[in-house]
């Protein structure tokens, strides 16, 4: 399947994990960290069930990709990451909240690949970057109001 397929479906999955979690939060008075903590069990149950063909991967791997992995993915994304996305959706329009975490992630992401990867951009993305800014700095700057 294409990558850009995949993205799509990322995004997809995000998007309505993330409506489903707004409202599992909302609803259970969770606070952020248990959010997080319930989500990371589920995902691990479910992960390691369908990982376990791979898991000789990791005796081949050695332990560098597994550290990056691990404070790239575990540490940052996959838990202060969501740490903080639970407390924006906790107290924040989830309209404004997904837009700029997910309109400036692939911002960052890019600027990223630039400065660390020696990535080149082209002229169109470099486009698409201000309008991904600009985007996320609309839906803040002519917000709804937020229902009470």
């Amino acid at each position: 399947m294409q990558a850009e397929v995949w993205a799509v479906l990322t995004a997809l999955c995000w998007a309505v994990g993330s409506l489903l979690e707004k409202s599992g939060i909302r609803i259970g008075g969770f606070t952020p960290v248990m959010g997080t903590v319930v989500r990371t069990f589920f995902s691990l149950i479910i992960l390691s069930a369908i990982s376990f063909p791979f898991w000789k991967e990791i005796r081949q791997a050695g332990p560098k990709p597994i550290l990056l992995i691990a404070v790239g993915g575990g540490l940052l994304a996959g838990g202060l990451g969501l740490l903080c996305l639970y407390s924006a959706l906790r107290g924040g329009q989830m309209s404004i909240v997904m837009t700029i975490a997910f309109c400036l992630t692939p911002v960052i992401g890019a600027i990223l690949g630039v400065l660390v990867l020696g990535e080149k951009l082209a002229p169109m993305q470099a486009v698409g970057i201000v309008l991904c800014i600009a985007g996320a700095a609309m839906s803040v700057l002519f917000r709804s109001p937020q229902p009470g």
